[in-house]
């Protein structure tokens, strides 16, 4: 079975693992993954994309509404997981963000203050 790539757009093997997939350093624990599958993880995950009105924040404070990609969305943790558990479902910790801004913010484009800052501003004023 094949599939199309995101991150080089060539079509792959499903099994493929392509040398253009972002890598991150960032260590998983069984901890956090377990974590992600929980109710109370897939509740806050909703809580905030809701609060967020369903748009990525850094796009919104960039003003870049034609780039909206509302169906690629995520919740991401400013503060990783694996770095301070205790903030894992604090909503000053979490920010909506697209599939770009999330990479981006991944790989520390934006400061962390920035998206403390954005995830304590009401989406729209």
């Amino acid at each position: 079975m094949k599939k199309s790539c995101k991150y080089c757009g060539k079509v792959h093997d499903v099994s493929y693992v392509c040398p253009m997939k972002p890598r991150y350093d960032k260590p998983r624990t069984k901890r956090v993954d377990m974590f992600r599958k929980t109710m109370d993880w897939r509740n806050k995950r909703e809580e905030i994309l809701e609060r967020d009105g369903y748009m990525c924040r850094l796009c919104e404070a960039e003003r870049a509404a034609r780039r909206y990609n509302p169906d690629r969305l995520s919740v991401h943790h400013i503060i990783p997981i694996a770095e301070a558990w205790g903030l894992r479902l604090k909503d000053n910790n979490l920010i909506t963000l697209c599939d770009k801004h999330h990479d981006q913010a991944e790989r520390g484009k934006y400061s962390r203050e920035k998206l403390h800052e954005l995830s304590e501003v009401s989406p729209r004023g």
